[in-house]
């Protein structure tokens, strides 16, 4: 193990703060490890020598994956070739399936260990994976504990570390001090926009966000406050706002923006646990290509898209969904959330049950460990 080198690779930016944590646990353990690999600024950070930017690999659906596969191959190509090369003692996948199951069976054809932490939603969709994760991968290590129920249905062992969020969240300000810190209203509700981290997600989603509470505001005081992705530029968000007054743009802080919110609208995605986390009510919504739709309603095998729900294991929070993405429902779920106090306490009340489902702190350092165990067998 000593200088050993490793591939790890994370193609969205949840990916890019969990791989960050995960080579930071690595290094404790390893110091003289290497780490290569696509990620974004907190990877580099931890000291991750790039070959190719998160943002040069962010697709979202099938029809845009499909317009970008000439680009994805030449990059499979080119991880094949270092890996190669470079003989790591393992490539380390997160999350991001439809690339990295691909590069797990490039990785197990030349022998290269493959370990995936944070692994796909399975089941969720994509059941045929399966059978791929039990080829090509080595050592899964999954991060709710019913994944572990889940993979031994089908005789693959996999070991459970803990959800990363339990380190990453730290709330240290009241709302209050929030508040003061940001220029926001002392006593105002707050309304949290959080349109998600990739840039189609960010253009699709906000306007619709911004129309439904600046109408909802014309009858109720409320601060409108919108939580920036570091993936996407602010410039998008400059744009799409086009000078508007009396909304707040926040560069950093999002995890405080979600626990002082009164309610948060949220595009689907790890955002939804976030909020759920803290235990803020919320409205998710999700929005793609009519193709990548109709491909996903016949692979999905669940009843829920939020994680917060799937996580709760019933429908605690509203989902609008596609064509249920309008303005006039959007402001329905607000209204009801403000005016309706036994209902938002419901779901307040629903939402506590999640911090006991992702486990303790330190699943970096567990799976971190896991992997140091595996290597040196």
């Amino acid at each position: 193990m000593a200088k050993a080198k490793f591939l790890i690779i994370a193609g969205e930016p949840s990916g890019d703060r969990h791989g960050a944590d995960l080579v930071a646990a690595l290094k404790e353990l390893n110091p003289d490890a290497s780490f290569y690999g696509i990620g974004g600024e907190e990877m580099a950070r931890e000291g991750v020598e790039l070959l190719y930017h998160l943002e040069q690999m962010a697709f979202l659906g099938f029809a845009e994956i499909i317009k970008h596969l000439p680009f994805i191959f030449k990059v499979l190509g080119n991880l094949k070739r270092w890996m190669a090369d470079n003989k790591p003692a393992a490539v380390i996948l997160i999350d991001y399936p439809g690339f990295n199951l691909r590069l797990a069976r490039i990785a197990s054809r030349i022998d290269v260990p493959v370990v995936y932490y944070i692994c796909p939603q399975l089941w969720a969709w994509g059941r045929s994976r399966v059978e791929k994760m039990r080829r090509f991968v080595n050592l899964l290590l999954v991060i709710f504990k019913f994944e572990e129920d889940f993979y031994r249905e089908y005789n693959i062992p996999s070991k459970f570390v803990g959800h990363p969020l339990v380190d990453e969240i730290k709330i240290s300000v009241s709302s209050a001090d929030f508040r003061k810190k940001h220029n926001l209203h002392p006593q105002n509700p707050i309304i949290a926009l959080l349109p998600g981290s990739r840039l189609n997600e960010v253009k699709k989603l906000l306007p619709i966000m911004l129309e439904a509470t600046v109408e909802f505001e014309q009858s109720r005081a409320v601060e409108i406050v919108v939580g920036k992705s570091s993936s996407v530029p602010l410039a998008v968000y400059e744009h799409i706002i086009n000078g508007r007054s009396g909304l707040y743009i926040m560069e950093r802080d999002t995890h405080h923006l979600m626990k002082h919110a009164h309610v948060a609208i949220v595009a689907s995605g790890t955002a939804t646990l976030e909020t759920g986390y803290l235990g803020t009510p919320m409205i998710v919504l999700y929005t793609v290509s009519p193709i990548t739709y109709r491909i996903g309603k016949m692979l999905v095998k669940i009843k829920n898209i939020a994680l917060a729900n799937i996580v709760s294991g019933k429908q605690v929070v509203p989902e609008l969904i596609q064509k249920d993405v309008t303005v006039g429902n959007i402001i329905r779920e607000l209204d009801k959330y403000f005016r309706d106090a036994s209902y938002y306490k419901e779901v307040q009340t629903s939402l506590k049950m999640i911090p006991e489902k992702l486990g303790p702190p330190g699943a970096a350092k567990r799976a971190a460990r896991e992997i140091v165990t595996f290597l040196e067998k």
